[in-house]
């Protein structure tokens, strides 16, 4: 036995193990050993551009390399004049590098030697994204369809001798699965009388049987099929097989249809598209602008849903999205990272909500060291992402998504924006992702190398025109030069009437040629029997969907932790939050009286009065509840204003990032109480602040109607921050872009402004919609403290006398618009209502974001 895995080529620490402790694969000769009749064994070699050709294996070693008496010539500069050979010993073919300069990748990792198996690919390249691959074959010809090969058996000798055996990520487990999202003891399997029963451990992801989550103990019977993770293992009377889905996975999505606008005249964006992609294939989706590319990549992972079926591995994708959803890596056209944060600081927060919280810090850094070496940033480990160029971004936006190693992935326009040389360099970067495993669709405008990919797609007014190899594209349609864009020619038209009668006939020219029959029909051929054949045996149920099992305080803590983290990264944002209520309440003390909240004594109105008097004046009036009023509605109106303009931003700015964690694992309540708990908390610095600073020139009453007044003012004013916060994170949610916020923003503000009941008089129409404003409430608990009603009995009005009576003094108080009752009853009912304000904003942004869901 050898001292590393011959599937994952990992090194062992214990050689006498039965299961590799990180792929699972059987370390047992009786089992794994490939096919030792490698007489036809054969290599083929294929370089973008250039024809496919084959190479029989059959001597005992071959060279590779740029001489022209290397046995497998690439004459390529990229190729070291001696770069590697192959070698068959004791059965088995093995290929060692002779140094090469550039290195010899198998399965997308770099490495010195190794034993090969059926499929294996080596690929060499270099910096520059120029590539050649060799796939090794066998005589066995191993189909690439509903389950991938590296199979192993584990005999009831593995489990009768045991009462209990453990499956999970510790390599200590009865049965290890080493995979990011396998919980440390994911399950355990108990032998009782009856045969066997399987328990969940309370894994993040879930324990599967069947396609169903279980969360109660289930008892196994014959052919069960139970998945955990990328992991499945068959279970049968002798013991159970386990299949690693390490391989890649197979796509097919049969008869996909999509309709938009309305019942009476909908417009069909995508028309019965049939695609199959087999596990490790890389998959162009190209054709001209509303072609349905992007629609059709996101019918294809479930982000949104066409009429008909995407299967995986076999199985329904939408009625076993919980199942799959871990298992897709997903990246949008816009990005999926933070730019405030530093690459390992976004990698390890993404880390902490998408793996299993038993991972430990440790694993989360070997992971996201791993990550970067793959997409080729691990210099930039701690470089903020605001300061990445395009391309950088998007390998930090792919680097995310490997964290849970996903085996479906997901591109949509990765190539945007970037220079033909980073192009290249992000088509060789996928080419190297699908060789270790994963199966790729990637949408793409650009096509200077896309020769890149395995099999393209051209659509054409949400048709599918062509699908099968890139160097055969230019023949199906006729066209004699290299550029693929000429294709385009053949498929667009700017009379929309002529390009979808082009796109029916280039269809139809496409479902009769041999292409569709090779691609598509044959492979879909055995899939269709089989469905046919189990469709009897399996009753469709209609159970609710669950997403992973997540620790919702867990959650809560880390979305706190990254919210403080990119609040003290974003300045402008940060400035907000810690500066502008100082400032308002410095503006407020250059324009205040520092009487205007207490007033002035009796002797002190009347010589004021006398004063105005002496000037020659023929009346005079004392009315400072006025500017009572007036300063706190302003400190009112602050609170609202900081409250909205803090929170307005902070959901649809990050609308990718949110929508694509959400398909994971981020729950509702959870995101939207880290929003609110960090900007209640500087809510409440803030409002601290402001009073302190009005209260440097203006005098406050000391008591209010319970308490003192300086900490009913503060109760107030935080209210009334909550109640706009939570409006402002509805709007939000509500609004589409970060463009139309600022509309939205200035629309409710004036109609805080307008009918808060203290500017304008109010007629019966206006004054039910005052209702409606936060200011109000806010403005009647400040006014309640502060005794506006008092403020008011001080008003009067002095007029001249006359040569007979004495001098006239006239109790004129003023009407409110609104209610300043000084009653506990009253000031309690005003904080209520704030509160009831922001619950109802508050239900209000979880149903908007639980509408958006998929």
């Amino acid at each position: 036995m050898t001292g590393f895995c011959r599937s994952c080529r990992k090194p062992l620490a214990n050689p006498q193990v039965q299961l590799c402790p990180f792929c699972g694969y059987s370390l047992e000769n009786s089992s794994v050993r490939p096919a030792t009749a490698v007489d036809c064994a054969r290599m083929i070699v294929r370089v973008a551009g250039e024809e496919i050709r084959e190479v029989a294996l059959n001597r005992p070693m071959l060279t590779i390399g740029r001489s022209p008496a290397s046995d497998i010539v690439l004459a390529h500069n990229y190729v070291s004049w001696d770069h590697g050979r192959l070698e068959k010993q004791n059965g088995d073919w093995h290929y060692v590098d002779s140094g090469s300069t550039n290195g010899t990748h198998i399965n997308g990792q770099q490495i010195k030697q190794a034993t090969l198996q059926d499929g294996d690919i080596l690929r060499i390249g270099d910096v520059q994204g120029n590539s050649v691959s060799l796939t090794f074959h066998t005589s066995v010809v191993v189909q690439k369809s509903h389950i991938p090969a590296s199979t192993i058996h584990l005999g009831m000798s593995n489990i009768a001798s045991q009462p209990i055996i453990v499956l999970g990520r510790d390599p200590q487990c009865d049965i290890p699965l080493s995979a990011p999202t396998v919980s440390w003891h994911h399950a355990q399997i108990t032998r009782v009388s009856q045969g066997h029963i399987i328990t969940d451990q309370h894994s993040v992801n879930g324990t599967f049987v069947n396609g169903q989550r279980i969360d109660t103990p289930y008892t196994l019977q014959q052919s069960d099929v139970v998945q955990i993770g990328p992991f499945r293992l068959v279970y049968e009377a002798s013991g159970f097989q386990q299949y690693t889905l390490s391989g890649g996975m197979r796509l097919d999505g049969m008869h996909l249809v999509q309709e938009v606008g309305s019942l009476k005249s909908p417009k069909r964006i995508l028309n019965e598209i049939d695609i199959s992609v087999y596990p490790r294939e890389f998959v162009a989706l190209v054709g001209t602008s509303g072609a349905g590319k992007s629609t059709l990549l996101k019918a294809l992972n479930g982000f949104s849903r066409a009429q008909g079926e995407v299967l995986v591995n076999g199985d329904n994708l939408y009625q076993h999205f919980d199942l799959y959803c871990t298992l897709i890596g997903y990246v949008p056209q816009e990005d999926i990272i933070h730019r405030e944060l530093t690459v390992s600081g976004a990698l390890n927060y993404a880390a902490q909500l998408r793996l299993p919280p038993d991972t430990t810090l440790p694993e989360r850094r070997q992971r996201i060291s791993k990550v970067l070496q793959r997409v080729e940033m691990s210099g930039h480990a701690e470089t903020l992402i605001g300061k990445l160029s395009g391309g950088q971004r998007k390998r930090i936006s792919i680097a995310m998504e490997l964290l849970a190693e996903p085996s479906l992935f997901f591109l949509d326009e990765p190539t945007s924006g970037l220079d033909p040389g980073l192009e290249k360099k992000m088509m060789y970067t996928l080419r190297q992702l699908a060789d270790g495993g994963r199966t790729i669709i990637l949408v793409t405008h650009a096509t200077a190398n896309i020769n890149q990919c395995d099999l393209v797609c051209f659509l054409a007014q949400g048709r599918m025109v062509y699908y099968g190899p890139p160097e055969e594209a230019r023949v199906f349609f006729g066209v004699t030069s290299e550029d693929f864009a000429d294709i385009y020619a053949q498929l667009d038209d700017a009379d929309p009437k002529i390009a979808h009668q082009k796109a029916a006939q280039w269809e139809q020219s496409f479902r009769q040629s041999p292409y569709h029959r090779q691609y598509v029909a044959d492979r879909q051929h055995t899939l269709l029997q089989q469905k046919q054949q189990t469709a009897t045996q399996n009753v469709a149920k209609t159970t609710k969907q669950k997403g992973p099992r997540v620790n919702a305080m867990r959650q809560f803590f880390v979305l706190t932790r990254r919210y403080l983290d990119l609040v003290f990264h974003d300045r402008l944002l940060l400035t907000v939050l810690l500066a502008v209520m100082p400032i308002i309440g410095l503006l407020l003390v250059l324009i205040s009286g520092a009487n205007w909240l207490v007033g002035d004594s009796e002797v002190e109105i009347l010589n004021q009065l006398a004063s105005d008097l002496a000037g020659g004046a023929t009346s005079a009036t004392y009315m400072i509840v006025g500017k009572s009023q007036t300063m706190l509605f302003m400190i009112a109106l602050a609170a609202v204003l900081l409250g909205i303009f803090a929170a307005a931003y902070e959901i649809v700015k990050e609308t990718s990032i949110y929508q694509r964690e959400r398909m994971v694992t981020l729950k509702l309540l959870p995101y939207l109480a880290s929003k609110v708990v960090v900007l209640g908390a500087f809510a409440l610095m803030q409002s601290f602040l402001l009073l302190l600073v009005i209260n440097l020139k203006v005098e406050l009453p000391a008591d209010g109607v319970v308490f003192p007044l300086v900490i009913e003012m503060y109760i107030s004013v935080v209210l009334g921050i909550f109640a706009a916060i939570m409006m402002g994170l509805f709007i939000s949610a509500l609004t589409p872009n970060s463009n139309t916020v600022i509309y939205a923003v200035l629309l409710v503000l004036f109609f805080q402004i307008i009918f808060a009941g203290v500017i304008f008089d109010l007629g019966d129409v206006a004054g039910q919609l005052s209702k409606l404003t936060l200011t109000r409430w806010t403005m009647q608990g400040l006014g309640s403290s502060v005794n506006i009603e008092y403020l008011n009995s001080l008003t009067r009005t002095r007029f001249l006398p006359n040569p007979i009576t004495q001098p006239v003094d006239i109790f004129n108080a003023r009407e409110f618009q609104i209610e300043y009752t000084r009653t506990l009853t009253h000031l309690v009912k005003n904080w209520l209502l704030l509160l009831i304000f922001g619950l109802a904003f508050a239900i209000g942004t979880l149903i908007t974001l639980k509408r958006k869901d998929v």
